[in-house]
């Protein structure tokens, strides 16, 4: 009787087959991630969640390649830290990694149906350190595209929460995400020029990263190249240090709105 084709080498063939295709069907969603350059431009992220569609109070996988602009292939050796930002409160993330792998995963709950900001800030690059860029995904549990992004720089993270400041002269509800700090304590330290920082902190305000008190009268008017006072990075300096509050820093930022310096 004739064989039916399903010898050893027919079975290892058909087995090879149905595996290629299980390999197709159960590809990750994280496989379709959203590619965007680093603020700098010398590397690419890619991001994605695992579920596509993430859900309020459960586990989530936030899947992050870091990809070479030139070969278009996984990265090794990074220096990287991710914060997962719900406003101004730190959901998860990691602390600054030194030459890790170029794919990572991190598994993170969001715990509310709302807007978070993936931060991914990417320090050195085989083993050679670069000025700090970032990169910042958009998560959104309230409706919307899951995996919107925006490409920022280390002064500018973007936000699709909406403005809330409010007119006032007082600094007692104002409110700053901690990681901002870094920021400041950059710039007082001459890693970012004035104007670098300046156009970070208006879209902060404009996007509500931070809420700042507005201050009536000021003059809103600068002729020439806007000067900042030395005594403003001074504090900035001060506070990412923790030696004043963020009440006298907020001063600071007001005194640049009202002198029309930071327009918002």
């Amino acid at each position: 009787m004739r064989g039916t084709g399903f010898g050893p080498k027919g079975k290892l063939s058909m087995y090879f087959w149905f595996l290629a295709i299980a390999t197709i069907m159960i590809i990750p969603a994280y496989a379709d991630q959203v590619i965007k350059p680093t603020s700098g431009g010398t590397i690419d992220v890619g991001f994605s969640t695992d579920p596509a569609n993430p859900t309020p109070g459960n586990s989530t996988n936030l899947q992050i390649s870091f990809i070479n602009k030139s070969t278009q292939a996984i990265q090794p050796h990074i220096d990287y830290k991710v914060a997962v930002m719900e406003g101004s409160n730190q959901i998860c993330g990691t602390p600054l990694l030194h030459t890790a792998e170029g794919s990572i995963t991190i598994p993170c709950q969001l715990p509310d149906a709302a807007t978070y900001q993936v931060i991914v800030e990417v320090d050195g690059i085989l083993f050679q350190p670069i000025p700090p860029e970032t990169s910042t995904f958009t998560i959104n549990l309230g409706g919307g595209s899951t995996a919107s992004t925006n490409s920022t720089s280390a002064n500018s993270t973007a936000s699709t929460n909406s403005a809330t400041s409010a007119p006032s002269n007082s600094t007692q509800n104002t409110v700053i995400p901690a990681w901002v700090k870094n920021n400041a304590k950059w710039w007082s330290q001459g890693q970012i020029a004035d104007s670098q920082f300046v156009q970070g902190l208006q879209y902060l305000i404009q996007h509500g990263i931070i809420q700042i008190p507005i201050q009536s009268g000021g003059s809103n008017t600068t002729s020439g190249e806007p000067q900042i006072p030395a005594w403003i990075k001074t504090n900035a300096g001060w506070w990412a240090d923790g030696q004043i509050s963020d009440g006298d820093f907020v001063k600071g930022i007001q005194w640049l709105i009202s002198n029309g310096i930071i327009v918002v």
